[in-house]
Parts: C-alpha cells; structure tokens; sequence
C-alpha cells in the first residue's frame, strides 16, 4: 500500500513538473513571436527618441539643394544636384498629405508599406519620368518584387544601374561618396541591424542624391515629414552606412 502511494506521489510530482515546463515554453514561445511579429512592423519607430540634425543646406555643397515647394500633392520639397551633370529630383513622400498615403499596397498602406516604389518615383523624377507613387502603386498592385527593381529601371525606364549590392565594400563610406561625387544618385535600404535606428525597426528604402565631399550626404526620406528626426535633408554619412543592408548604384548621368 505504501509503495502505491509513492508511485501517486511520483506521479504527481512528474505531472506538475510536465506542467511547469509547458507553461514556460507556451511563454516563451508566445513573447519570441510577439518580438517577431513588431519586428515586421515597417518604421515603426518612435522618431520623439532622435534629435532632429538633418540640415537643409550646406555651404559646401554648390549645386542648387532643396528647395521648399508649395501646394502640391505628395511632397513638399525638390533637390537639385551640381551643374554639370544637374538633375531635379521631385522628393515625393509616402505618408503626410498625399492624397495616396491610405491607398492599399502590400497588405497595408502606402503610408507603412509604400517606401520602396516612393524612392523609385523620386529617382524616375530626376531623370524626366513623371511617375507620381500613386502611378507605381497602380502599375505594380498588390506589390512590386524589388528583387525586379534593377531590371525594371533598367528595362522599362531606361536608367542604367548596378543592382543591388550586398558586399562591405559598396556598402562602404568610401566607395558611396565616390559614386555620389558624380551627381549619381543611390537607393540604399536600411535595416534594424545591429540595432533600430532613426530610420526603422524593420527596413526601410531611401536614396541619396548628393554629397559634400566632407562625409555629408543627401538623404531623400520617402517618410521623413517636415522638421522631424529622419526629415529628407543634410546628414553625416556614419548615420546610415552602419544599418545598410544593400545599395542599388544608378549609372545612368
């Protein structure tokens, strides 16, 4: 008899034990996913955390810049580049007050979703190809495959380019400034990695237009409203290359 209820005892014990480790990894596995799923979130960032350090000129730089525009849908600024190879970008904006930014596009809006085709649109601008986002987001509904992005800018629209580099070397101060010192503009995607950063918590498309020579670039922002923390504007290079995941060059003058 004292051996059957040591047997219960044991199983009990066995039980509760099977219990706890089931309740930990059920936790576990719950906030894992949890972190996953706001992982996926685009941009979702809270901008109050970054100083505002973008600069709209730059003394050094002796090509037009930004310019402020007034009452039109979808952006607010243009940034012109140095005259011999000069080029008008139209810095067309995702979010705000485009009248596009509650359109659907990849399971969401334009507003959270829709930065990649607003850099493409910015990029078409320069080179005379009026293609507003709402255009793109029409032309490539419910999302464009930005592995395609090289061969359509290539192939539809006539902009020569590299594709996306992945390698430490492109992806480097040197070689960037290098390319935009010839008036060539680089779509470049962020990333949280090694850690979220002023631009996102997840990934993020955005071009450079411009440098200084003097370790600034031009950032056009497809997010970046007026006078916020990743507003389109002036920044030191080392606010960006360290979070670079890949950089499409455009070899197009």
């Amino acid at each position: 008899m004292k051996q059957k209820k040591k047997k219960l005892n044991i199983q009990k014990i066995l039980f509760f034990i099977l219990f706890i480790i089931s309740a930990v990894y059920c936790i576990n596995r719950y906030t894992v996913n949890t972190n996953i799923n706001q992982s996926l979130l685009p941009n979702s960032i809270n901008n109050s955390n970054y100083k505002i350090i973008k600069q709209d000129t730059n003394k050094n730089y002796s090509g037009i810049g930004q310019e402020k525009i007034n009452n039109k849908d979808g952006y607010f600024t243009t940034f012109t580049t140095k005259e011999k190879n000069k080029r008008t970008y139209i810095e067309y904006k995702q979010n705000g007050n485009s009248s596009w930014s509650n359109s659907e596009y990849w399971n969401g809006t334009m507003a959270e979703n829709g930065c990649g085709i607003t850099v493409m649109s910015i990029i078409l601008s320069g080179y005379n190809k009026n293609y507003t986002p709402e255009d793109l987001r029409q032309k490539y509904y419910p999302v464009l495959n930005y592995d395609n992005l090289s061969k359509e800018l290539s192939s539809v629209y006539g902009i020569d380019n590299s594709d996306f580099y992945y390698d430490s070397t492109h992806l480097s101060n040197k070689n960037i400034i290098n390319h935009l010192k010839t008036d060539r503009p680089i779509i470049i995607c962020v990333w949280n990695k090694p850690t979220d950063n002023r631009w996102t918590t997840a990934s993020h498309y955005m071009a450079l237009l411009a440098t200084d020579c003097k370790n600034m670039v031009y950032v056009s922002n497809p997010n970046g409203l007026e006078n916020n923390s990743k507003s389109s504007g002036w920044y030191n290079i080392n606010e960006i290359t360290p979070y670079l995941a890949k950089a499409l060059y455009i070899e197009e003058y």
